[in-house]
């Protein structure tokens, strides 16, 4: 910070400096090397101004193109997340609907498993009875 008010106050010193300078060139007197260097120094200053002035609207220029570039990939990358998030959601759904096909067919078929099971059972439980008579027949 006190930088900042030692380069103010330097180039509002040369300023002044420069102002009392031109009033003595207008009115015809000769300039002293002291004088010429202030000058010299002022010249300077405004092309050090310039030169920094150029560099940041230069460095505001990149950081607009950075800043669009990056909102040009940004929108991109939505773009194809959004998309592939409806095609993952879309096949996800398809996939549920597959499940709850193939859950419905095992169902029935487990259904029809356990029938035929009951029935074999019965059948076996009457096979069975009727070598128990035939033994108690035959004893």
């Amino acid at each position: 910070m006190g930088k900042i008010i030692a380069e103010s106050l330097l180039a509002s010193i040369l300023d002044q400096a420069v102002t009392r300078i031109a009033k003595k060139v207008a009115s015809g007197k000769k300039l002293s090397d002291s004088e010429i260097m202030i000058l010299i120094l002022d010249q300077m200053n405004r092309r050090i101004e310039e030169r920094f002035n150029a560099v940041d609207k230069r460095f505001d220029n990149l950081k607009a193109y950075v800043d669009s570039r990056f909102n040009e990939l940004k929108d991109y990358v939505d773009v194809k997340f959004s998309s592939l998030k409806e095609y993952v959601g879309a096949r996800l759904t398809e996939m549920s609907k597959r499940i709850d096909d193939l859950n419905k067919v095992l169902s029935a078929r487990i259904e029809d498993l356990s029938k035929i099971i009951q029935a074999l059972s019965i059948e076996v439980s009457s096979i069975k009875t009727d070598i128990i008579k035939i033994l108690k027949e035959k004893t």
